[in-house]
This record gives structure tokens, C-alpha cells and sequence, in this order.
């Protein structure tokens, strides 16, 4: 089970020397968090949790993804959503279709336009690289997130599939790993980063404690496994 440290530590291996886009904001250098500037307790929402997976559907089927792979995650969904629904004449909400966005930048996928702003683009180069590599390479301070229904009409996104009946658990570790990076990079206190990330996850998407827990209770709700990127 991927822990905090595992994620801060060990797959974000922060580089300080390539910036993310030309135009983006000066990265400040890091600082040491201010004495007593812990976060808060993490109140997971079981009950949300369980009545989400309770959700009835003659299919069920999890996807996982730690990556970004531009929402490769959400087009397999839809396709998955639309085939059970439409090819097979089995009407809608026959598949309920859960994304698990956990360890790497997938969790981007489920933040606001107003934390890509606020802190995924401004970070910059304090990055790590499994997720700076992974953000689209045209991406340019103040657009947002480009994964969302109001950035364009074509791409599919969670809030839409929420819409349609899916249902997106985020990893809380990966939530704290990335409010520790833009704590650190722009010289934020870090229950403020980590409170405006937690208030920034897209409504529909439900934070738990760990991505491989949730992956776990899906296929023990019956849900069929399909990791949609590695």
C-alpha cells in the first residue's frame, strides 16, 4: 500500500532545473514548514463510500490509473459506459463504471481549474517528473484544467461521467504528497495548501484514504479490474 512518504519520497523525485512551461510563474525556493503547521485529521466519508459502491448496475467495473496519459482513463470509461449502454440496447446506468485516480498526476484529472491555476501550473519545475512529463505540453498559466467539460466541449471528463452515472475515488495519499510539493514549492503553509486542495477535488469525487484500498473494496463489490494506465 502506497504510503505518503512513498509517493513524496519515492515516485516524486523532484527536479528544480526544467520549467514546466516558458510563461509559467518564478518558482520560490523552498522552505522548511513553519512550526506547527501540521494537517488536518483526514475524515473519510465511509458511508458515502460504501452507498457508492451499493450503487445498483447489472456491470460493474474499476479502473485504475496513475497517470494522466491525456484522460486516457475517462475515454475507456465512456467507451466501457457506452457499449453496455448503447451497442448492447441495455439502457443507461446498466454499467457502473468507478475511476480510481491514485500514486501519480491522474489525480490532476479530479482538481479544479482553480488548483491547476493556484498550484499545479505555478509549481513548475518542483514537479516531480512522472507528473510534469505527464501534463499536456501545450499548457499555459490561467487555462485550468483542460481535463474538464468547460475547458472543451469534445473531451470527456469526470465531471461528465459523473453525470452519467460513474462514480471517482481519489487517493488521499497522492492528495497530501501533492499539497506537500506546492507547500514546498511556493512557499505556502501547508494545512492552507492541503485544506484548498481537499475544498478543490471536482464535486462527484469522493477522497479515500488510499487508491489500492479503494481498487481492493471495488473487486470485492464484484467490479472487474482494468488498469488503465501503468
Amino acid at each position: 500500500m502506497s504510503t505518503r512518504k512513498d509517493f513524496i519520497v519515492g515516485a516524486c523525485i523532484v527536479s528544480a532545473t526544467t520549467p514546466l512551461v516558458a510563461a509559467a510563474a518564478p518558482v520560490a525556493a523552498p522552505q522548511a514548514s513553519a512550526p506547527g503547521d501540521s494537517l488536518p485529521k483526514f475524515v473519510f466519508d465511509r458511508a458515502a463510500f460504501r452507498a457508492m459502491l451499493a450503487k445498483a448496475a447489472r456491470h460493474r467495473q474499476c479502473f485504475g490509473a496513475t497517470k494522466l496519459e491525456g484522460g486516457t482513463v475517462l475515454y475507456e470509461m465512456r467507451s466501457s459506459m457506452e457499449a453496455y449502454d448503447d451497442d448492447l440496447d441495455e439502457g443507461p446506468g446498466a454499467l457502473h463504471a468507478a475511476g480510481v485516480l491514485y500514486h501519480g498526476a491522474a489525480i490532476a484529472l479530479a482538481m479544479s481549474d482553480d488548483l491547476w491555476n493556484a498550484y499545479l501550473i505555478p509549481a513548475g519545475s518542483a514537479l516531480p517528473d512522472n507528473v510534469k512529463n505527464d501534463l499536456p505540453k501545450d499548457l499555459k498559466p490561467g487555462v485550468g484544467n483542460p481535463f474538464l467539460g468547460s475547458a472543451s466541449k469534445d473531451r470527456v471528463s469526470v465531471e461528465g461521467l459523473v453525470t452519467r452515472g460513474a462514480s471517482f475515488f481519489v487517493c488521499h495519499n497522492a492528495i497530501v504528497g501533492f499539497a506537500e510539493i506546492f507547500a514546498t514549492a511556493l512557499a505556502r503553509p501547508r494545512s492552507e495548501v492541503y485544506e484548498r486542495v481537499m475544498r478543490g477535488i471536482v464535486p462527484g469525487a469522493l477522497a479515500v484514504p488510499s487508491g489500492i484500498m479503494a481498487i481492493n473494496a471495488c473487486q470485492e463489490a464484484h467490479f472487474t479490474y482494468i488498469q488503465a494506465t501503468l
